[in-house]
């Protein structure tokens, strides 16, 4: 029995909001989309074309692909009931390198707690030497990429996306022309950080937010993943490497970048 990582659940994702796909619409180009996203997407200004590789759609109307959406009602069904058949991992780890010195960073380097003393760290060039900050380890440089954070009872996070050129010492201005692309929860404010700032419309505080990345586009789009909806997009990614950015002022309550999953089959 040999055992190999099948990324069913990658193949079965929707490419704008990252989740199962739900109520799958297939365009001619076979590129496949969460009907409600693709709707939203092209509802809110963009031109009827396939968001991954540009193809104008000529359908009148998406049909929901009913084979699909049994497919992907399965695989859910699988993971829920069979815990041996899928297998969590974090699609983003933080960098023990770049982290605050105010930061608890936990084991498995997920989770990070901002705290009131500070902590002796080696004074490296990469370490944020201010601000509450850390990046992830990983970094990006061509491709789409996904994440999740769990930001639940934390009142005062951003995150989001930072260029590889920012300078890790002193105070940032956390705007797109100094390299960063985020979203903030501050004195129960959410907002863009744009220039100046954008407020974000929501029908409920997320709980988690998942960053979407696509370097190949130049865009990062932030979602609320339980309600399926997005909300804010940055379509000027102006910057040959990306690393995720996370900040966090509440001494309560960490950040924490959930699992993502991966099936496993069986042969």
């Amino acid at each position: 029995m040999a055992t190999k990582q099948s990324h069913l659940a990658e193949d079965l994702s929707c490419p704008i909001c990252g989740s199962i796909l739900q109520k799958p619409v297939v365009l001619f180009c076979r590129h496949r989309f969460c009907k409600v996203c693709l709707e939203s997407l092209w509802n809110s200004g963009g031109s009827c074309e396939c968001p991954l590789c540009c193809q104008p759609s000529s359908m009148g109307e998406l049909i929901v692909n009913t084979t699909l959406e049994k497919t992907c009602e399965g695989f859910l069904e699988r993971r829920k009931n069979d815990p041996l058949a899928c297998k969590e991992h974090a699609p983003v780890t933080l960098d023990p390198n770049t982290v605050a010195s105010c930061f608890l960073l936990s084991e498995d380097l997920t989770t990070i707690q901002c705290c009131s003393q500070t902590f002796k760290l080696p004074e490296n060039p990469e370490r944020f030497d201010i601000g509450a900050e850390v990046l992830g380890y990983e970094c990006f440089s061509s491709g789409r990429h996904s994440w999740e954070v769990e930001v639940k009872n934390n009142t005062y996070w951003v995150i989001g996306v930072a260029s590889g050129s920012i300078s890790r010492k002193g105070k940032h201005v956390l705007t797109p022309a100094e390299g960063f692309w985020t979203i903030r929860l501050r004195n129960g404010e959410y907002k863009a950080c744009t220039a100046p700032w954008s407020p974000l419309t929501m029908t409920k505080e997320p709980q988690v937010v998942r960053v979407v990345l696509d370097m190949n586009r130049s865009r990062v789009t932030f979602y609320d993943p339980r309600e399926r909806t997005p909300l804010f997009t940055y379509t000027d990614i102006s910057t040959l490497r990306a690393f995720p950015y996370f900040c966090s002022a509440c001494k309560e309550h960490p950040l924490k970048v959930l699992p993502g999953w991966i099936s496993i089959k069986t042969d």
